[in-house]
């Protein structure tokens, strides 16, 4: 007879068919992944599937590169392979094991403000055979001596090992020049996307004639001309797809250059910060350059309605247009924007001059299924226009509202919340209107439909089905009611509060009301007076609220059940305590960036919720919180043991170095802490040194 036996601690999921743990970890995001392949060897190996790895960055920061010290020693012990490298303030020895463990399975390099030598840098890139992007920003110790690359024994090694690069980026270089340019190039003749953001490229035309006296044929090696640049993009036109020209000054001259090469057919094309561009320029690129599929003009003060109606009317295949804080920028042209079918970002952040009307009469005018993420940051909107854009977009994933002070109402984000469903990031900071009803839906589901109703946002009288909170609303304080006992007794009652004093007792109120509904219904999702609450988002990842004061630990003890929210902004909310931050960590799990700055409500107890329950922490901001003290360290010390960096400037009761008391934390790179002196404009203010406390019972 056989025999069944029920492994006590349950199925063995280790077990299942490779094929299964694939497909499974599909669904999750990179990070989610990361976390799974710590789990035991096996899910580690489904998670090193060549899709998979792809999405995973191994990041060398501000520290030393050696073959026989920490951290390379460890990775050469590694059974995993790395495709995707960066370095950022690294300085280099010896890397000759390192690139020959993992050099053929490299197909991305980034060196960001590195030392590196040439002879280093070189042989490198002689161990990655099959290298296909390359960043090298800001080296300016590589490129000043203007020898990188100069014909040698080596040169027939780095052809074949650079000839699969399709990507190079040369960006913040102030000492590259065209000779410099010519020989980086010819090395790559494959290439496809070229940025040079940031780089002296010299535009005028003078110059041409100075260091090119009679054209020769050998390229100058002091300074790095747009003239030559064109001459290998011409070259190139068969293979280019995309252009980087950020931060640069190049001229409407330039863009008619560009538009005259027949066989370039670009799909992207970025100038962002370029103050020289010209109508004519722009009109040019345009209208030969068809194929653009994305286009960045973002912080171009010449950029008008005039270029954005010729984008509109010969681009039809746009899916990306980024044009923030163009300020030449009205109404009349963000109209035509709708006439692009397939835009799927649309960034028109910071446009002084454009109001609600433009978005409602443009984008908004009708359902439009194709956009994904929608960039409103700082603009002139009303009510009328947030919610077209919570009705005409529903599938967007990004959608960013920062400093839409007077836009942003309880109805506008009630209108969110029901039709976005999809969202993944949420920016609502300094939307100061918003409040726990909002959060939470209580009391708004007749204002929801009275709107739908009549299609309006003007805000209905109030009526006996009202939510007590918004009774606390239309109330007049306490102090200014009159009394209930003989009026001729007692005339007149004078408050001695100033505003702000009022506006605190209102906060207080309006929280006791929605704490007493909340506690009363046990806040039932089927309750009549119920509307949408921010739950409703489940694959909700990131989450700004900074600077909105009416929120309360309400929102977070009845609202914040996000389980795969990434990151939260919390800053400058001042009714946030540690008994909504308990509720926050045990409902959000996942979080990896906490930002706390000046609530002055969180405390030492707050801290040791968010370091026990976050395990993913990566990223604590607590600058002025005063009630902090050196007991938050120790929590952070014996539980964070992923944080990465951590900002307490400000903390009054604080030591004076808080990193001494973090030596144990391994993966902490950065501690922003407050120096002796006056701090964020309180006059006479110095960070004392006060003697540190016994440490906690369990260390």
């Amino acid at each position: 007879m056989e025999q069944y036996f029920i492994d006590d601690f349950g199925p063995k999921y280790s077990d299942l068919p490779m094929e299964i743990l694939v497909k499974i970890f599909g669904y999750l995001n990179p990070g989610d992944r990361f976390a799974v392949g710590l789990t035991c060897k096996r899910w580690l190996e489904a998670t090193q599937y060549q899709h998979f790895i792809n999405d995973v960055c191994l990041n060398f920061y501000k520290t030393h590169f050696n073959d026989t010290s920490s951290p390379v020693v460890y990775l050469l012990k590694s059974i995993r392979n790395f495709q995707n490298i960066s370095f950022t303030q690294v300085d280099f020895n010896e890397t000759e094991q390192f690139f020959s463990r993992f050099g053929s399975y490299i197909h991305e390099l980034n060196f960001k403000v590195c030392d590196i030598r040439e002879k280093t840098f070189i042989c490198m890139l002689m161990m990655v055979p099959n290298l296909r992007t390359l960043r090298v920003e800001g080296c300016r110790e590589l490129l000043m001596s203007g020898r990188l690359f100069e014909p040698g024994p080596d040169q027939q090694i780095l052809a074949s090992t650079l000839e699969n690069v399709t990507k190079l980026s040369l960006g913040f270089n102030r000492y590259l020049s065209d000779a410099l340019f010519k020989r980086i190039v010819l090395l790559m003749p494959n290439l496809e996307d070229l940025d040079l953001t940031s780089c002296s490229i010299s535009f005028h035309k003078g110059l041409y004639r100075k260091f090119y006296p009679g054209c020769p044929d050998d390229a100058s090696e002091n300074v790095l001309t747009f003239y030559y640049i064109a001459q290998f993009i011409e070259r190139q036109a068969h293979k280019l797809k995309k252009l980087n020209f950020s931060s640069t000054l190049i001229d409407g001259d330039a863009l008619e250059v560009l538009a005259g090469f027949s066989s370039l057919r670009l799909e992207s094309f970025d100038l962002n910060s370029c103050d020289q561009l010209t109508n004519p320029g722009i009109t040019a690129l345009a209208q030969a350059k068809t194929t653009l599929q994305h286009l960045d003009f973002s912080k171009s003060v010449r950029f008008t309605d005039s270029c954005l109606h010729k984008i509109c009317h010969h681009l039809p295949n746009l899916v990306s247009l980024k044009v923030r804080r163009c300020r030449a920028l009205t109404d009349l042209g963000i109209t035509e924007i709708v006439r692009l079918e397939k835009l799927q970002v649309l960034d028109i952040s910071e446009c002084e001059s454009v109001t609600g009307q433009g978005i409602i009469k443009g984008i908004a005018s009708k359902l439009n299924p194709m956009l994904l993420e929608l960039y409103v940051s700082a603009l002139n909107l009303c009510e009328s226009s947030v919610t077209k854009i919570a009705q005409c977009f529903p599938s967007l994933r990004v959608l960013d509202l920062s400093y839409c002070f007077h836009s942003v109402s309880d109805l506008c984000l009630q209108m969110i919340f029901k039709n976005l469903i999809w969202l993944r990031h949420l920016n609502l900071d300094c939307c100061d209107k918003i409040s726990d009803s909002a959060m939470t839906g209580v009391g708004m589901l007749q204002k929801v439909q009275d709107f739908e109703i009549n299609k309006t946002t003007v805000v209905q009288p109030v009526t006996p089905s009202s939510s007590a909170s918004d009774e606390i609303d239309q109330m007049p304080p306490i102090c200014n009611r009159p009394p209930t006992g003989n009026i001729s007794e007692e005339p007149f009652r004078i408050s001695l509060r100033s505003k702000a004093e009022q506006e605190i007792v209102n906060d207080a109120l309006r929280k006791r009301a929605m704490m007493e509904i909340c506690q009363q219904n046990e806040f039932h999702k089927d309750d009549a007076s119920t509307g949408y609450s921010i739950d409703r988002l489940k694959g909700l990842r990131v989450l700004r609220l900074s600077q909105c004061n009416k929120l309360s630990d309400i929102s977070l003890m009845y609202a914040f059940k996000l389980t795969e929210l990434k990151e939260i902004s919390l800053a400058k909310c001042q009714q946030i305590s540690g008994v909504g931050i308990k509720s926050l960590v045990q409902n959000c799990p996942s979080l990896e960036v906490v930002d706390l700055s000046e609530c002055h409500n969180v405390n030492d107890k707050a801290i040791e919720m968010i370091a026990i329950h976050l395990r993913r922490l990566q990223t604590l901001s607590l600058e002025r919180c005063f009630q902090l003290s050196d007991f938050s360290l120790d929590y952070i010390a014996i539980h964070c043991k992923a944080l990465r960096t951590l900002d307490v400037r400000g903390c009054r009761n604080m030591c004076a170095e808080p990193n001494l008391r973090l030596v144990n934390v391994p993966t902490l790179r950065t501690v922003h802490a407050s120096k002796p002196g006056p701090y964020m404009g309180e006059p006479g203010y110095f960070v004392k040194k006060p003697p540190p406390p016994p440490m906690p019972k369990r260390i």
